[in-house]
């Protein structure tokens, strides 16, 4: 009697242990900056996919604001807890590689296990690491330039604006402050916003923050050329700090002719949806065949200005952990999952993979389809986008440290705000990137 129970009392023990076993899973905590709720009710679908295919791991989402990525990640370091795989832009990625917190060994393995030929060789040149391999996984990116009314310029008789004289003279020629209408909007607040828009302008003009040998020259004669012409340019804007949202709404209630924005507006424009609620809460009809965009820039040089977004891995976590975060990007970068991401931000999305971007399932979109050829010659601009942390083929990550304090806008509201010449607003500038990089 004894010995049957002592089997039984065993038996259960070893079916308990073996179910708990088979229902133990890794979680794996993922970070994105796709905070608005359809977005994330796709990357959650997502999720149910991976989950569903791979029973032995949980991914738990967490949505953070692009601006509020460099302190979340100080806090997390501060309290011990930091996710396994985090989707952020290159800059933030450069700056956490150079300081040590990336596992570049889980990066160049998905990489190498997806293809590095299939990636768009921009994209990997914005997440290279300066001695080798990469410091994230390109995950998609989007093209930035100047969204104008076409239609508007044929009447004014003025040439597109695609360089820096042609731009102006139309700001100030359809600049109406008395009656609420303006003639473009660039950023002029401290935020990601205004550092994008105004690197075009730098780079269009070979102003640069770094020299080739790592020093900061933001204080440059071409810089402060830059500061003062989008000082002037920012005359001819709504009153107070613009930002994007004050771009985007602005534009598609017909009160600017031209706004500094992303392929992301293209389904706004495209499909005429929008939360724009103005005076009469409507937008310009059939914008898409009014509007034409400019992506770019000529001064001095030729300069397209994008972003390349990441996914990129964090060490000090565990190998199980790992293992599941590696699978869970590669799972995101495959096919339809892939695909159905990119849909999330038609257009604003680009495909980083080249087999991705020509896939016809990619193609069969309702605002790829309003957007005509115009998509695909926007998504060209992908492989040859520039950025202040790259100079002579060199990448500089100290450049992550001058982002995440916002230095760049905070120079721009120096002179929109306070009244400071470029001269004053550049040394201020350079006084603060010096520190930032020390």
């Amino acid at each position: 009697m004894r010995k049957k129970l002592f089997l039984f009392i065993l038996v259960s023990f070893l079916l308990v242990g073996l179910s708990t076993s088979i229902l133990a899973k890794t979680t794996v905590e993922y970070w994105t900056t796709q905070t608005e709720e359809d977005r994330v009710e796709v990357i959650n679908n997502l999720i149910d996919r991976f989950e569903a295919e791979n029973p032995n791991y949980e991914i738990n989402l967490v949505t953070v604001q692009e601006n509020d990525i460099p302190t979340k990640l100080v806090a997390g370091m501060a309290a011990g807890r930091l996710p396994e795989i985090v989707e952020m832009g290159a800059e933030v990625i450069l700056k956490m590689g150079a300081e040590g917190m990336i596992s570049k060994a889980d990066v160049n393995t998905v990489i190498d296990k997806i293809g590095s030929n299939d990636f768009f060789k921009g994209s990997l040149k914005m997440l290279a690491s300066p001695d080798s391999g990469y410091y994230g996984v390109p995950f998609h990116g989007w093209v930035q330039g100047i969204w104008y009314r076409e239609d508007l310029f044929k009447e004014k008789g003025l040439k597109p604006p695609t360089n820096w004289n042609n731009i102006i003279k139309a700001a100030e020629t359809f600049n109406n402050p008395a009656e609420q209408k303006y003639g473009i909007v660039i950023g002029t607040n401290k935020d990601a916003y205004t550092r994008q828009t105004f690197t075009q302008y730098a780079l269009a003009n070979n102003a640069r923050i770094f020299s080739e040998d790592g020093k900061i020259i933001f204080n440059s004669p071409a810089m402060i050329e830059t500061l003062d012409f989008y000082n002037r340019l920012a005359q001819f804007t709504p009153p107070g700090p613009n930002g994007w949202r004050d771009a985007r709404d602005l534009y598609l209630a017909g009160r600017v002719p031209m706004m500094m924005y992303s392929t992301y507006i293209m389904d706004d424009i495209g499909l005429e949806a929008t939360a724009y609620q103005g005076e009469k809460g409507s937008i310009v009809a059939n914008l898409v065949d009014k509007t034409a965009f400019a992506n770019k820039m000529t001064q001095k040089s030729d300069s397209v200005f994008g972003q390349i977004m990441g996914l990129t891995f964090i060490k000090g976590n565990k190998d199980d952990q790992m293992e599941g975060a590696r699978l869970f990007a590669e799972f995101l970068l495959s096919g339809d999952n892939y695909i159905d991401f990119l849909h999330m931000a038609p257009g604003g999305m680009n495909p980083v993979r080249s087999s991705i971007a020509e896939n016809s399932h990619y193609l069969d979109n309702n605002v790829l389809e309003v957007w005509g050829e115009k998509a695909g010659e926007i998504a060209g601009g992908l492989d040859s986008i520039g950025k202040f942390g790259y100079v002579a083929g060199k990448v500089f990550p100290e450049i992550g440290n001058i982002t995440s304090q916002f230095i760049v806008g905070q120079t721009i509201m120096k002179m929109t705000e306070n009244g400071w010449t470029a001269e004053k607003a550049a040394e201020w500038g350079q006084k603060e990137m010096e520190e930032a990089i020390e």
